[in-house]
């Protein structure tokens, strides 16, 4: 319509079966251009689609690769004895070793834990008697929980799960009891922190800088400004506690294992020895 509007406009002088003709032109070449230009963009989206088909083939094929190497990799690892107990195809270690390894861990952390509160962490020797005590500990309730478990559990279906099973069974039950047991050191180590005098002394100046806002000041007894005073200090004394425990782990850590005395190199130390006067000895031998 709109080419023959177009026409219409453009060709008044031609006879009427004339213009008729040229417009007929007019959209046969508008008609051939269109279809051109839909033959073209189809070509297009058909090369967009070829490529991201081949993208993603390439992908998947990569994928593929990934998935073989992790296989086998994850494969060589499994072929690993345990490097503890030397069970075969244990990935390096065994699950009972691991929960041993993880055991002794945490029964190291709790005697830390416990440590940080009711022994002066430059003590050594009064350090490692708390650990000591709380190994003890922690041991006796391993041992413990370990009876419960046996009596409660039919020793014929464990032995039928494996010969491993009684072993694997007595490791998982020391690593829980032993993380259960850091727990409540953790928490009791963060309840006596938060009784020292810097706890409480942080406390104390949260809740005097709580009621001293402008908002509490014309009703500093009132339950809100009391009860907002009351949780300020709270949070102060918790983080406060929680700071110390950080600090005191930290130090008794770095004693536990110090940092191995490296020496100078010998660009720095041959200097200072060339530096030394030559006792007669030595002077005499040079002569």
């Amino acid at each position: 319509m709109r080419i023959a509007a177009e026409g219409g406009q453009e060709l008044p002088s031609l006879e009427t079966h004339a213009r008729y003709r040229e417009i007929e032109a007019r959209m046969r070449r508008h008609a051939e251009a269109e279809a051109a230009d839909l033959v073209a963009r189809q070509a297009e989206a058909q090369q967009r689609a070829a490529q991201r088909a081949a993208a993603h083939a390439e992908a998947e094929a990569q994928a593929a690769i990934e998935r073989e190497r992790a296989a086998a990799e994850a494969a060589a690892r499994q072929a690993v004895a345990c490097a503890d107990c030397g069970r075969e195809r244990s990935a390096g270690l065994c699950e009972a070793c691991d929960h041993r390894r993880q055991t002794e861990a945490l029964i190291r952390e709790a005697g830390l834990l416990a440590a940080t509160w009711s022994a002066d962490p430059s003590d050594q020797v009064a350090v490692a008697a708390v650990t000591a005590e709380v190994r003890t500990a922690v041991e006796a309730a391993i041992a413990a929980e370990w009876a419960q478990f046996q009596k409660i559990t039919d020793p014929a279906a464990l032995k039928a799960a494996g010969p491993d099973a009684v072993e694997g069974a007595a490791a998982h039950n020391a690593f829980l009891t032993a993380e259960s047991a850091a727990a409540e050191y953790r928490q009791q180590a963060l309840v006596m922190l938060g009784r020292s005098e810097d706890a409480e002394a942080e406390a104390r100046k949260a809740y005097a800088t709580e009621l001293s806002k402008p908002w509490h000041q014309a009703l500093p007894d009132s339950d809100d400004a009391q009860r907002a005073a009351t949780e300020a200090a709270t949070q102060a004394q918790t983080r406060t506690a929680e700071h110390l425990l950080a600090m005191r782990l930290e130090q008794l850590r770095t004693q536990a294992h110090p940092e191995p005395i490296r020496p100078a190199p010998w660009s720095q130390r041959l200097p200072e020895l060339a530096a030394r006067p030559l006792d007669g000895e030595t002077l005499e031998v040079i002569a």
